[in-house]
Protein backbone atom coordinates (compact mmCIF):
# COMPACT_ATOMS: atom_id res chain seq x y z
CA UNK A 1 0.00 0.00 0.00
CA UNK A 2 2.92 2.34 0.73
CA UNK A 3 4.26 1.90 -2.80
CA UNK A 4 0.83 2.64 -4.31
CA UNK A 5 0.52 5.71 -2.10
CA UNK A 6 3.89 7.07 -3.19
CA UNK A 7 3.09 6.45 -6.85
CA UNK A 8 -0.28 8.17 -6.53
CA UNK A 9 1.31 11.07 -4.65
CA UNK A 10 3.92 11.61 -7.37
CA UNK A 11 1.32 11.58 -10.17
CA UNK A 12 -1.05 13.86 -8.30
CA UNK A 13 1.61 16.41 -7.35
CA UNK A 14 2.78 16.61 -10.95
CA UNK A 15 -0.76 17.17 -12.21
CA UNK A 16 -1.58 19.76 -9.55
CA UNK A 17 1.57 21.77 -10.26
CA UNK A 18 0.75 21.89 -13.98
CA UNK A 19 -1.00 25.23 -14.72
CA UNK A 20 -4.70 24.95 -15.49
CA UNK A 21 -7.93 26.85 -14.76
CA UNK A 22 -7.60 26.24 -11.01
CA UNK A 23 -4.04 27.58 -10.85
CA UNK A 24 -4.95 30.65 -12.93
CA UNK A 25 -8.00 31.26 -10.74
CA UNK A 26 -6.00 31.08 -7.50
CA UNK A 27 -3.33 33.42 -8.85
CA UNK A 28 -6.03 35.90 -9.81
CA UNK A 29 -7.65 35.70 -6.38
CA UNK A 30 -4.27 36.34 -4.77
CA UNK A 31 -4.28 39.74 -6.45
CA UNK A 32 -6.99 40.78 -3.99
CA UNK A 33 -5.67 39.15 -0.83
CA UNK A 34 -4.26 35.89 0.48
CA UNK A 35 -7.57 35.42 2.31
CA UNK A 36 -9.48 35.57 -0.98
CA UNK A 37 -7.10 33.03 -2.46
CA UNK A 38 -7.64 30.67 0.48
CA UNK A 39 -11.41 31.02 0.12
CA UNK A 40 -11.08 30.12 -3.56
CA UNK A 41 -8.98 27.08 -2.64
CA UNK A 42 -11.70 25.94 -0.23
CA UNK A 43 -14.13 26.18 -3.14
CA UNK A 44 -11.85 23.99 -5.25
CA UNK A 45 -11.63 21.45 -2.43
CA UNK A 46 -15.43 21.39 -2.09
CA UNK A 47 -15.84 20.56 -5.77
CA UNK A 48 -13.25 17.79 -5.42
CA UNK A 49 -15.32 16.26 -2.61
CA UNK A 50 -18.26 16.21 -5.03
CA UNK A 51 -16.25 14.55 -7.82
CA UNK A 52 -14.79 11.94 -5.46
CA UNK A 53 -18.21 11.17 -3.98
CA UNK A 54 -19.64 10.64 -7.48
CA UNK A 55 -16.88 8.14 -8.23
CA UNK A 56 -17.32 6.32 -4.92
CA UNK A 57 -21.11 5.99 -5.29
CA UNK A 58 -21.05 4.98 -8.95
CA UNK A 59 -23.02 8.06 -10.03
CA UNK A 60 -19.98 9.26 -11.92
CA UNK A 61 -20.27 6.28 -14.26
CA UNK A 62 -23.92 7.14 -14.92
CA UNK A 63 -23.03 10.72 -15.83
CA UNK A 64 -20.13 9.81 -18.10
CA UNK A 65 -22.18 7.13 -19.86
CA UNK A 66 -25.03 9.56 -20.60
CA UNK A 67 -23.73 11.75 -23.44
CA UNK A 68 -26.58 14.27 -23.30
CA UNK A 69 -26.02 15.01 -19.62
CA UNK A 70 -22.22 14.91 -19.76
CA UNK A 71 -21.94 17.10 -22.86
CA UNK A 72 -24.50 19.49 -21.41
CA UNK A 73 -22.39 19.87 -18.27
CA UNK A 74 -19.28 20.31 -20.40
CA UNK A 75 -20.74 23.14 -22.47
CA UNK A 76 -22.28 24.86 -19.46
CA UNK A 77 -18.93 24.62 -17.68
CA UNK A 78 -17.07 26.02 -20.69
CA UNK A 79 -19.54 28.90 -20.88
CA UNK A 80 -18.93 29.69 -17.21
CA UNK A 81 -15.16 29.72 -17.69
CA UNK A 82 -15.53 32.06 -20.67
CA UNK A 83 -17.72 34.32 -18.53
CA UNK A 84 -15.18 34.29 -15.70
CA UNK A 85 -12.28 34.95 -18.06
CA UNK A 86 -14.17 37.79 -19.73
CA UNK A 87 -14.87 39.48 -16.40
CA UNK A 88 -11.22 39.26 -15.42
CA UNK A 89 -10.10 40.70 -18.76
CA UNK A 90 -12.79 43.38 -18.75
CA UNK A 91 -12.35 44.60 -15.20
CA UNK A 92 -8.94 43.38 -14.05
CA UNK A 93 -8.72 43.81 -10.29
CA UNK A 94 -9.33 47.54 -10.10
CA UNK A 95 -7.11 49.14 -7.48
CA UNK A 96 -4.82 46.48 -5.96
CA UNK A 97 -4.73 46.05 -2.18
CA UNK A 98 -2.04 44.62 0.04
CA UNK A 99 -2.92 42.05 2.70
CA UNK A 100 -2.46 44.57 5.48
CA UNK A 101 -5.04 46.91 3.94
CA UNK A 102 -8.17 46.67 6.07
CA UNK A 103 -10.38 47.41 3.05
CA UNK A 104 -9.50 44.18 1.30
CA UNK A 105 -12.42 42.25 2.75
CA UNK A 106 -14.83 44.96 1.64
CA UNK A 107 -13.35 45.10 -1.83
CA UNK A 108 -13.99 41.45 -2.66
CA UNK A 109 -15.85 39.09 -0.39
CA UNK A 110 -14.36 35.73 0.48
CA UNK A 111 -17.79 34.18 -0.11
CA UNK A 112 -17.60 35.24 -3.74
CA UNK A 113 -14.10 33.77 -4.03
CA UNK A 114 -15.30 30.50 -2.48
CA UNK A 115 -18.25 30.16 -4.87
CA UNK A 116 -16.16 30.97 -7.91
CA UNK A 117 -13.53 28.46 -6.82
CA UNK A 118 -16.15 25.74 -6.55
CA UNK A 119 -17.73 26.59 -9.91
CA UNK A 120 -14.33 26.85 -11.60
CA UNK A 121 -13.58 23.23 -10.74
CA UNK A 122 -17.12 21.95 -11.33
CA UNK A 123 -17.13 23.64 -14.74
CA UNK A 124 -14.81 20.95 -16.06
CA UNK A 125 -16.60 17.58 -15.97
CA UNK A 126 -13.56 16.01 -17.61
CA UNK A 127 -12.17 16.02 -14.08
CA UNK A 128 -14.70 13.27 -13.37
CA UNK A 129 -13.28 11.22 -16.23
CA UNK A 130 -9.82 11.77 -14.77
CA UNK A 131 -10.88 10.55 -11.34
CA UNK A 132 -12.63 7.51 -12.82
CA UNK A 133 -9.57 6.60 -14.90
CA UNK A 134 -6.94 7.21 -12.22
CA UNK A 135 -8.45 6.00 -8.96
CA UNK A 136 -9.27 2.40 -10.01
CA UNK A 137 -5.58 1.92 -10.85
CA UNK A 138 -4.78 2.24 -7.16
CA UNK A 139 -7.84 0.76 -5.44
CA UNK A 140 -8.34 -2.79 -4.19
CA UNK A 141 -11.66 -4.37 -5.27
CA UNK A 142 -12.49 -5.54 -1.74
CA UNK A 143 -11.80 -2.07 -0.30
CA UNK A 144 -12.97 0.03 -3.25
CA UNK A 145 -14.89 2.75 -1.41
CA UNK A 146 -12.36 2.92 1.42
CA UNK A 147 -9.48 3.31 -1.05
CA UNK A 148 -11.36 5.89 -3.13
CA UNK A 149 -11.74 8.14 -0.11
CA UNK A 150 -8.18 7.40 1.04
CA UNK A 151 -6.63 8.42 -2.26
CA UNK A 152 -9.20 11.18 -2.58
CA UNK A 153 -7.96 12.64 0.69
CA UNK A 154 -4.38 12.50 -0.59
CA UNK A 155 -5.45 14.22 -3.79
CA UNK A 156 -7.14 17.00 -1.83
CA UNK A 157 -4.10 17.42 0.42
CA UNK A 158 -1.89 17.82 -2.66
CA UNK A 159 -4.36 20.31 -4.10
CA UNK A 160 -4.39 22.35 -0.89
CA UNK A 161 -0.59 22.43 -0.57
CA UNK A 162 0.10 23.25 -4.22
CA UNK A 163 -2.62 25.89 -4.54
CA UNK A 164 -1.61 27.54 -1.27
CA UNK A 165 1.94 27.74 -2.61
CA UNK A 166 0.66 29.40 -5.78
CA UNK A 167 -1.43 31.78 -3.66
CA UNK A 168 1.60 32.80 -1.61
CA UNK A 169 3.65 33.30 -4.75
CA UNK A 170 0.90 35.33 -6.41
CA UNK A 171 0.39 37.44 -3.30
CA UNK A 172 4.10 38.30 -3.17
CA UNK A 173 4.13 39.25 -6.85
CA UNK A 174 1.06 41.48 -6.62
CA UNK A 175 2.29 43.08 -3.40
CA UNK A 176 5.59 43.83 -5.11
CA UNK A 177 3.87 45.34 -8.15
CA UNK A 178 1.55 47.46 -5.99
CA UNK A 179 -0.34 49.95 -8.18
CA UNK A 180 1.86 49.33 -11.21
CA UNK A 181 0.01 49.00 -14.56
CA UNK A 182 1.51 45.52 -14.74
CA UNK A 183 -0.88 44.42 -12.00
CA UNK A 184 -3.98 44.53 -14.19
CA UNK A 185 -1.99 43.38 -17.21
CA UNK A 186 -1.02 40.17 -15.42
CA UNK A 187 -4.54 39.60 -14.10
CA UNK A 188 -5.95 39.98 -17.62
CA UNK A 189 -3.41 37.52 -18.99
CA UNK A 190 -4.71 35.07 -16.37
CA UNK A 191 -8.24 35.77 -17.61
CA UNK A 192 -7.16 35.01 -21.16
CA UNK A 193 -5.65 31.75 -19.98
CA UNK A 194 -8.97 30.77 -18.40
CA UNK A 195 -10.76 31.42 -21.71
CA UNK A 196 -8.24 29.23 -23.53
CA UNK A 197 -8.94 26.51 -20.95
CA UNK A 198 -12.67 26.97 -21.56
CA UNK A 199 -12.17 26.31 -25.29
CA UNK A 200 -10.29 23.12 -24.42
CA UNK A 201 -13.16 22.01 -22.17
CA UNK A 202 -15.75 22.71 -24.89
CA UNK A 203 -13.76 20.84 -27.53
CA UNK A 204 -13.48 17.82 -25.23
Amino acid sequence: MLELTLQFLAITLFLEVTPGPAVLFVLYQSAFSFRNALAGILGLLTSNIIWISLVATGLGLVLTQTPVIFNGLRYIGAAYLVYLGYKIIRYGIGKPHADENTQVGNYKSTGSSYRRGMFTSLSNPKALLFFMALFPQFTRPEFFIHDIFYFGAIKMLCLAVVMTSYALMGRRVFNYLGESPWTNTISRVLGGGIIVAAIAVARG
